[in-house]
């Protein structure tokens, strides 16, 4: 039986053995922390949101892709997007290894007008729905679409499902590879 995996993308500047959520950056590495802050311009808000089930700031937990990484290449090429085609390395994370303090955000509906998260944003992590969710979604497909028609850069995981990891985690074992690798 195949393992189950999610994805963190491998900061260029990465120092160490460990991945902390962005609040945490502050303390361990301000400098990668003020560089890592400005992906939130224009949706500061976000950074003051609290993640219910986790009872956390959305800056408390590590987002983790449930798509591999090589989909979202893909998919950004497909849709006619060439910014993206560069070098960028990811660890791949046994699920196993992060089901504990964990849980799922389903990222399935347009917040564009809400500032806050309900319960029913969440759900508990399975290797089921790790799976089930794992592909490209097609909210997310036409947001990358809209993005490329308003000649703006789209967020990875603009309306796809994430893993939320409230701690820090140990990445020493992991692979890492380039999200170009075909899987």
């Amino acid at each position: 039986m195949s393992k189950t995996f999610v994805y963190h993308r491998k900061a260029p500047d990465f120092t160490g053995t460990t991945l902390y959520p962005l609040n945490r950056l502050k303390e361990h590495f301000p400098s990668i922390y003020k560089e890592a802050k400005k992906n939130y311009e224009g949706r500061e808000w976000l950074m003051k949101v609290i993640i219910p089930p986790l009872d956390c700031l959305w800056n408390d937990v590590i987002h983790m892709s449930l798509m591999h990484p090589s989909l979202i290449y893909r998919t950004l090429s497909e849709i006619g997007f060439e910014h993206h085609k560069i070098h960028r390395d990811w660890f791949e994370i046994p699920l196993c290894n992060v089901a504990v303090n964990s849980i799922l955000y389903k990222n399935d509906r347009r917040k564009e007008d809400r500032r806050e998260f309900l319960n029913s944003d969440f759900e508990p992590v399975s290797v089921g729905r790790v799976k089930e969710l794992s592909g490209m979604p097609e909210i997310n497909i036409e947001y990358y679409r809209e993005c490329l028609e308003e000649k703006q850069y789209p967020l990875m995981w603009g309306y796809a499902p994430h893993l939320l990891l409230k701690g820090k985690l140990n990445v020493t074992n992991y692979r890492v590879f380039d999200w170009r690798e075909d899987v």
